[in-house]
C-alpha cells in the first residue's frame, strides 16, 4: 500500500496528474485528518492589533464548518469611538465554483451584533469611548474583563478537541499568577505548570475538571466567560478577598456593687 508520495518539480520532467494529486492530499487532507473532531475555533496565530483607527489581525489558521483555512497576510478593518459594544468577526462566504476550482471569500465585518452566526468567527469586542486609546496590554488577569477601551479576547474560540476553548495566552496568563502567590495547593501549583508546558490551548474537559474538583460542585456556566470569571474568581480567592473579616468581638462590662 503506498503511504506516501513526494513529486519531483525538475526541469524536462513532464507534470502528471498524479503528482498534482499528491500535492492536493498534502496541502488539503493532511491537515483535516490532524484536526478531526475539534471544534471551530482558532488553530494559530490571528492575533488583533489595534492602530489609531484601524484594526489589524494577524497571519494565521482557523478552523470553520470543518475546513481549515490559512490567512497569509494580515486584514484590517476601520473602527472609531461609538461607547457601545462592538464585536469584530471573521466572516467566510458560501462555496463559490467556477471550472477550476471551489473557493470561499473572507472579509472582516465590525458589527453591534453579538451572536455569531455559522460562518462567523469572533476575533474580539471592545466599547471604545470618545477620546480613549484601544489598549491591548493587559495589567493583570481581570483587566482583561474591563468594560471600556480594552479589546476583549475572553468568548473568542480557540479550536479543541469536542469544543472551543480560551486562548492559550488567558490560561496561560491565570497559571502565571497563580503560581505567583505564596500557599498554593500542590493541585493548584500541577495544573499551573502543565498549562505552562503545554503549546495549544487547554481543554474545556480539563478545565472543567480542575474547577469542579477545586470547588466541589459542577460548574454552572462552561461558556469561555463563565470559566474565566470562575479562574478570576480563584485568584480573588488566593489574594484573600473572597475571606469574610471575623465580626469585631463585643466588649464585656462588669458592674461592681458594694
Amino acid at each position: 500500500m503506498l503511504v506516501k508520495m513526494i513529486p519531483q518539480f525538475e526541469d524536462g520532467l513532464i507534470l502528471k496528474r498524479h503528482m498534482l494529486k499528491a500535492v492536493a492530499d498534502a496541502a488539503f487532507l493532511t491537515g483535516d485528518y490532524l484536526h478531526a473532531g475539534y471544534a471551530d475555533g482558532i488553530l494559530a496565530g490571528c492575533r488583533v492589533e489595534a492602530a489609531a483607527d484601524r484594526l489589524f489581525v494577524k497571519e494565521g489558521v482557523v478552523l470553520s464548518d470543518g475546513q481549515i483555512y490559512l490567512i497569509r497576510e494580515p486584514l484590517a478593518v476601520s473602527y472609531a469611538p461609538a461607547n457601545r459594544t462592538m464585536v469584530l468577526k471573521l466572516c467566510f462566504s458560501d462555496e463559490i465554483r467556477d471550472a477550476d476550482c471551489i473557493y470561499r471569500e473572507l472579509n472582516l465585518v465590525l458589527t453591534e451584533q453579538t451572536k455569531v452566526q455559522r460562518g462567523q468567527l469572533e476575533l474580539c469586542r471592545f466599547k471604545l469611548q470618545e477620546g480613549a486609546v484601544l489598549r491591548s496590554r493587559y495589567q493583570d488577569f481581570e483587566d482583561r474583563n474591563t468594560e471600556f477601551d480594552t479589546l476583549n479576547t475572553i468568548y473568542v474560540p480557540y479550536s479543541a478537541v469536542g469544543e472551543a476553548t480560551l486562548a492559550p495566552e488567558i490560561t496561560k496568563g491565570f497559571a502565571r499568577e497563580m503560581l505567583a502567590k505564596d500557599g498554593i495547593s500542590d493541585f493548584d501549583a500541577l495544573f499551573c505548570l502543565q498549562i505552562l508546558g503545554g503549546a495549544g490551548p487547554v481543554g474545556k474537559e480539563a478545565l472543567r475538571g480542575y474547577l469542579e474538583r477545586r470547588n466541589r460542585e459542577k460548574v454552572a456556566d462552561d461558556s469561555n466567560m463563565g470559566i474565566y470569571r470562575e479562574l478570576a474568581r480563584i485568584l480573588r480567592q488566593e489574594n484573600g478577598a473572597g475571606k469574610t473579616e471575623a465580626a469585631p468581638k463585643k466588649k464585656k462590662w462588669k458592674v461592681m456593687m458594694d
